[in-house]
C-alpha cells in the first residue's frame, strides 16, 4: 500500500490536478496507439487523462474451473495517467492486488495454462495471492515529423498455499518495447522491437507425518503425464540440485504499425523459446511462434463516433521432454543429454470482432470472441492423441450517462466443444499400456471450459464534485446443461471508490 501512496502521490505532483467527466478507459479507446506496442503513437492524440482508486471484490458460485476458488475476495488500488505535454506524451499505471482464494486445489500455477504444462495437487485449502503490476513509457518528438519512445511492463505476483501439500510461488512477466513513428498529416508509420520474459517457480513442501499420502500431478498436455506422490522423480517437485519447479521463457519480436485517416492497423511477431529446469536439469523446452493483427476504423460525426475493430492472433508451440541420465563417477554425479522427444504439439487460432458507438450520453459496444485450439500430443510410442478445442463468446454492453450517474449493463452467452480421437503409428510395437491420464479432473475441466452459459452485468457509478466516484458492480454467470456440476451459478461483485483527473 505504501508502493501505491507513493506513486499515486508523483502522477498527481507531475500532472497537476484537472476534472473531466470523461473516464480513462475511454481515453484509451479513442486512440488505437495507446494500445499498440509501440507508445511512440501515444502522440496521435492530444487527450490527457488520469484516475486513481481503490476497490474490494467477492466471488461465490460452484460454476467454475477445477482450479478457481468456491469462494475469495480480492482488495487493491490502482493508478494510471496519460499526460502530454509541449513536446513529450507520458503514459504509466500501478496497481496492487491482495485475493485470498478458499477451497482452492488443482493447478499449483498463478495462471494455469499459460505454459504448456500444469502441476496439479488435491488437497483443498487457502490460498493468498498477492499482484503487483508497473508500467510506464514516452513519447517524444525528434523533429516534427519522427517520434521516438519506449515502454515497459512489470508484474511480479507470489501465492502462498498453506494445507497439507504446501507451496509458495513466484512469478515475473516484463515486456520492452521501445519504437519509433514516422507522422504527416493524417497519416502515420511506425514500428518497435518487443522483449519480453517471464518467469514462475514452484516449491513444495509436505506437512504431515505419511510421506506417501499426498499426491500431484504433472500435466504434460491433454491432461496426459504422470501422477504420483509430490516427491516422486517424475513431477520434478523434489529434484535434488534444483530449487522447485522453475519455468522460464524468453520472447523477441517486431511490430508495425500504419495509420492513415481513421483507419488503423498493426502486425507483430514473436519467436518464443522457453525452458523448464535449470542448470543441465532442464526436463522441458517449448519454442514457439506467435503472429497477431490489429485492424480498426474510426469515423467521427457531428452526433456519433463510430469504432470497429478486429483482433487476429494464431500461436503455435511444441514441447520436448529431455532424456537425461545421471552419471557417477568417482563420487561426482554429471548429467547427460542424450537428446529429446516432441511429446506436444499446440495451436491456437482467435478471432475477434467487434463495433462502438459512442454519443454524447450513451456507448454501446457488440462483439464476438472465437478460439480454436488444436493439440496432439505423443508422450508414449506408439500412441498418438488429438484434440480440437473451440470457444466462442458474443455479446452487448451499454453504458448511459445520466447528469452524475453511469449506469451500465451487459449480456453475452458462451459456449464451445471439443473433439477427440486416439491412433497408434503402429500395430505391432508390443507396447499395450497407454499413458496416464486423469480422466476426473479433464471431463470437470472440460465441462466447465465448453458449457453454454450466460453473463449478464450491472454497474452503477456516482460521480461526485471534483472528479470523485464511488461504484457498483455485479456480474451473475449462469451455466446450461452440467451434469458434473452441482451448483450451475457464479456470483462477483465490486465496490471501487477513486477519483478522475
Amino acid at each position: 500500500m505504501n508502493k501505491f501512496r507513493y506513486i499515486s502521490g508523483l502522477v498527481l505532483l507531475l500532472c497537476g490536478l484537472t476534472v473531466s467527466a470523461q473516464r480513462y478507459e475511454r481515453v484509451v479507446k479513442d486512440n488505437f496507439w495507446n494500445s499498440s506496442r509501440n507508445v511512440s503513437g501515444i502522440r496521435q492524440d492530444s487527450v490527457s487523462r488520469s484516475y486513481a482508486e481503490a476497490y474490494g471484490k467477492y466471488e461465490t458460485g460452484g460454476f467454475r474451473d477445477t482450479w478457481q476458488a468456491e469462494k475469495g475476495w480480492s482488495t487493491g488500488a490502482a493508478t494510471a495517467s496519460i499526460r502530454h505535454l509541449e513536446r513529450l506524451s507520458l503514459k504509466g499505471s500501478f496497481s496492487f492486488e491482495q485475493t485470498e482464494g478458499y477451497g482452492m486445489c488443482g493447478s499449483m500455477f498463478i495462471d494455469p495454462g499459460f505454459y504448456p504444462v500444469n502441476m496439479l495437487e488435491f488437497t483443498p485449502g487457502r490460498k493468498s495471492l498477492q499482484t503487483y503490476a508497473l508500467d510506464g513509457g514516452f513519447s517524444y518528438d525528434l523533429t516534427p515529423r519522427w517520434r521516438i519512445g519506449a515502454a515497459m511492463d512489470f508484474e511480479s505476483a507470489n501465492m502462498a498455499k498453506k494445507k497439507d501439500l504446501r507451496h509458495t510461488n513466484w512469478k515475473l512477466d516484463m515486456t520492452l518495447a521501445p519504437g519509433f513513428t514516422y507522422h504527416s498529416g493524417n497519416f502515420a508509420i511506425g514500428g518497435s522491437y518487443i522483449f519480453r520474459k517471464t518467469s514462475e517457480s514452484i516449491k513444495a513442501e509436505q506437512v504431515g507425518t505419511s510421506e506417501s499420502s499426498y499426491y500431484a500431478f504433472l500435466d504434460k498436455g491433454l491432461m496426459y503425464g504422470v501422477y504420483s506422490v509430490w516427491s516422486g522423480s517424475g513431477l520434478h517437485l523434489s529434484e535434488a540440485g534444483v530449487n522447485g519447479f522453475p519455468v522460464k521463457d524468453f520472447s523477441n519480436g517486431v511490430a508495425l504499425q500504419m495509420q492513415y485517416n481513421g483507419f488503423f492497423a498493426e502486425a507483430e511477431y514473436l519467436r518464443t523459446n522457453g525452458t523448464i529446469g535449470e542448470k543441465e536439469y532442464i526436463w522441458f523446452r517449448f519454442p514457439g511462434n506467435e503472429i497477431g493483427v490489429v485492424l480498426g476504423y474510426r469515423k467521427d460525426g457531428e452526433q456519433f463516433r463510430h469504432y470497429a475493430r478486429i483482433d487476429l492472433g494464431w500461436k503455435g508451440l511444441g514441447l520436448d521432454e529431455s532424456i537425461l541420465e545421471k552419471v557417477s563417477e568417482n563420487g561426482v554425479t554429471s548429467v547427460l543429454n542424450h537428446g529429446s522427444n516432441r511429446i506436444l504439439t499446440q495451436e491456437t487460432i482467435s478471432l475477434s470482432p467487434e463495433y462502438e458507438l459512442v454519443g454524447k450520453k450513451f456507448e454501446i459496444l457488440v462483439g464476438a470472441d472465437i478460439r480454436w485450439k488444436n493439440g496432439l500430443s505423443s508422450q508414449m510410442y506408439p500412441f498418438v492423441f488429438t484434440q480440437s478445442l473451440m470457444n466462442w463468446k458474443a455479446g452487448a454492453e451499454a453504458l448511459v450517462h445520466l447528469n452524475r450517474f453511469d449506469l451500465g449493463a451487459g449480456l453475452a452467452f458462451r459456449g464451445g466443444s471439443v473433439k477427440e480421437s486416439s491412433d497408434k503409428v503402429t500395430q505391432d510395437s508390443g507396447v499395450q499400456t497407454s499413458p496416464f491420464r486423469l480422466e476426473e479432473w479433464y471431463s470437470r475441466q472440460m465441462e466447465f471450459l465448453t458449457a453454454t452459459r450466460s453473463e449478464a452485468s450491472l454497474s452503477l457509478r456516482y460521480n461526485f464534485r471534483k472528479g470523485i466516484y464511488l461504484q457498483a458492480e455485479g456480474f451473475w454467470t449462469h451455466g446450461f446443461s452440467l451434469p458434473q456440476t452441482t451448483d450451475s451459478n457464479r456470483l462477483t461483485t465490486v465496490l471501487r471508490l477513486g477519483l478522475s483527473f
